[in-house]
């Protein structure tokens, strides 16, 4: 973190030598702010792919000097264990879309339905510790997919590989997933 704003002092000063003045060039400048930026974003993504999203803040408040984003907290808060009811998902994709979409990620939202959902309602998921929880109490639940994980409040901040997700579902009916554009407002 640290490190890294003294190798671009360093890089700044080092390109500025030979210059009139001392003056920075325009050009080496811009180049080491864009790479100063792709690196916080491709470390902020690589400390939330491990589950750090505490860190992610914290990193990204040590290196920028700044607070972090309102969207990188909005992710935290997606994965507290207060938005596992059914009837969150649409908050809860919105907020990891988002900070996944920010941080330079090819995130989509998946609908899940069950085949008939007026007459086959809940969706449920078997969580790690074996308990069932309610996902959906309307035949509809969304999440995010990004490299092959499932991303959602019940999934954690490390997400869950695709098929092992869909493994964890139950309805009496079959579950469809769709790949989706945008949210609508209401399921």
């Amino acid at each position: 973190m640290r490190l890294l704003r003294v190798w671009l002092v360093v890089s700044c000063l080092v390109l500025s030598t030979g210059t009139a003045h001392g003056a920075i060039p325009v050009r080496e400048t811009v180049a080491a702010q864009v790479m100063g930026s792709d690196s916080l974003r491709a470390h902020t993504l690589g400390l939330l792919a491990r589950g750090e999203v505490t860190g992610a803040i914290d990193y990204w408040a040590v290196t920028t000097g700044r607070a972090a984003p309102s969207w990188l907290f909005a992710l935290k808060t997606a994965f507290s264990a207060s938005k596992q009811v059914a009837g969150a998902c649409q908050g809860v994709a919105r907020s990891i879309h988002t900070a996944f979409t920010q941080l330079g990620g090819k995130p989509e939202f998946v609908r899940l339905t069950t085949r008939d959902p007026n007459k086959y309602e809940y969706i449920v998921i078997k969580m790690m510790d074996g308990r069932d929880l309610n996902v959906s109490q309307t035949g509809y639940h969304v999440l995010v997919r990004m490299n092959g994980r499932a991303y959602d409040a019940y999934t954690g901040a490390v997400g869950m590989p695709w098929a092992e997700y869909l493994s964890r579902l139950g309805a009496r009916s079959d579950i469809v997933q769709t790949v989706i554009e945008a949210l609508p407002e209401t399921p």
